[in-house]
């Protein structure tokens, strides 16, 4: 009886996942986009990665939010999202992204397509850029040496918009990335590997 039971869960589970995929290529072919009104609303992480994972058409829309790595290289994280011991201050704060490994001079990109909203110089976050994306999400980095962007302008994932480096307040080069959803910060940290075309992982 046990038996008879699971596997008749086993079906309806299988049926509804049949079901919402067809839903899901019905809206994607009439041209219907389920992430503006599913996705906007959302501010918690995991109800975020829920829902973009769970999209069998996820890769049509990948780009039109901050997904993957801002440089051109293995993820490699130097500080995470979060309460830390801030290295210039010496303390403890809350850290409102995460720090990426890099040298002067190495090519920043965008993680989505976007549109600039602002750029500038920060005494905490030094050269920065900040880009809106739809959906709700922003993406924000700091410590540039170089921008190559102006306000304003459309940017397209992958475009380089700027370079690594030590401006504001720090003890070296890194790339701040920092993300925003619904004017909330979130963590960024899923969000880097969210890059289906890439699979090199490194954390150090």
């Amino acid at each position: 009886m046990m038996k008879k039971v699971m596997f008749t869960v086993f079906l309806l589970i299988i049926k509804f996942s049949v079901f919402s995929q067809n839903i899901a290529l019905n809206n994607y072919q009439e041209g219907q986009d389920n992430w503006e009104v599913l996705l906007t609303p959302l501010v918690e992480v995991n109800d975020m990665l829920r829902h973009i994972y769970s999209d069998p058409f996820k890769e049509n829309f990948i780009n039109a939010i901050p997904a993957g790595y801002p440089l051109r290289k293995a993820v490699n994280i130097n500080s995470f999202y979060g309460f830390r011991n801030h290295p210039v201050h010496q303390v403890t704060i809350f850290h409102r992204g995460i720090d990426l490994k890099g040298a002067t001079g190495e090519k920043a990109i965008a993680t989505g397509d976007g549109d600039v909203i602002e750029t500038g110089f920060k005494t905490d976050l030094g050269n920065y850029i900040k880009i809106k994306h739809c959906y709700g999400f922003e993406s924000i980095y700091g410590h540039l040496s170089k921008i190559s962007i102006k306000k304003g302008q459309h940017v397209k994932r992958s475009q380089i918009i700027g370079e690594v480096g030590a401006t504001g307040t720090v003890t070296g080069p890194h790339l701040h990335y920092t993300l925003k959803k619904n004017n909330q910060y979130i963590d960024p940290f899923d969000f880097l590997f969210m890059d289906f075309e890439r699979s090199s992982v490194s954390l150090k």
